[in-house]
């Protein structure tokens, strides 16, 4: 049996600058997904821990179930290490996923990485939480673009455009933490974030956007602030 991955490099082309993922066919028929990259190819499995290995996810809540129990320091170093060895393959994942043109799966692994995430910012150590309030941002991010392109997948744009801000407020939030929320406008995330709202939500026309402004200033006079809030929402999807 030969070795060489020539000719099967050859025919999965890696092209620079996009994502070169596909779908595959397992000898057994479960899905793959792979990704070329420039020297090889990764190949993950499309349900479960991308590498086949077991989740650690359910073992580390146990884990902090347990030193909650005790009152004990939540995860340890090591249990911190396997998730964040586990997220950094979902985020891979659902880059991938997004590639393909499989925005679900691509979200189920984006809220998987949010969530063992936020597990290590609430539980881990110091040093793990350092990594992983600087690691949420970027997970934010992706999230967000999952949520909006599931939701644009089923026609539901304007959704996707409220989703794009909701995930806006995270974003800001998630920098703050990590104190760059002064340099949030001009960051290129959420620029491209609300460049890809804008191409989702039909914009207003002019006279009708004016006519929302005027409403929102006459309510924010007449000191209804729950209307205004409505209004404001509404002008920053349109």
């Amino acid at each position: 049996m030969s070795f060489d991955l020539t000719s099967f490099l050859c025919e999965f082309k890696f092209e620079a600058g996009r994502i070169n993922a596909r779908l595959a066919r397992a000898d057994d028929g479960r899905q793959l997904v792979q990704v070329r990259v420039e020297l090889g190819v990764l190949q993950m499995e499309c349900d479960g821990r991308p590498d086949g290995l077991e989740s650690v996810l359910p073992r580390a809540e146990a884990e902090v179930r347990s030193a909650f129990a005790a009152r004990g320091a939540g995860l340890s170093p090591t249990t911190a290490a396997q998730i964040r060895l586990e997220m950094v393959q979902l985020q891979q994942r659902a880059v991938a996923f997004l590639a393909v043109g499989d925005p679900a799966r691509a979200l189920r692994d984006a809220d998987a990485v949010l969530h063992g995430t936020g597990m290590i910012i609430e539980h881990g150590a110091d040093a793990d939480r350092e990594w992983a309030e600087g690691a949420r941002f970027s997970v934010v991010v992706l999230r967000t673009r999952c949520a909006a392109a599931a939701l644009a997948a089923s026609g539901r744009q304007r959704e996707a455009g409220a989703a794009i801000e909701s995930g806006l407020r995270m974003l800001r939030e998630a920098a703050e933490r990590i104190s760059i929320g002064e340099h949030f406008e001009t960051l290129s995330d959420v620029t491209a974030l609300r460049a890809l709202r804008d191409t989702l939500v039909p914009q207003l026309p002019p006279a009708q956007r004016s006519e929302l402004e005027a409403r929102l200033r006459a309510a924010v006079l007449a000191e209804n602030f729950e209307l205004a809030a409505i209004l404001r929402d509404e002008l920053r999807m349109m």
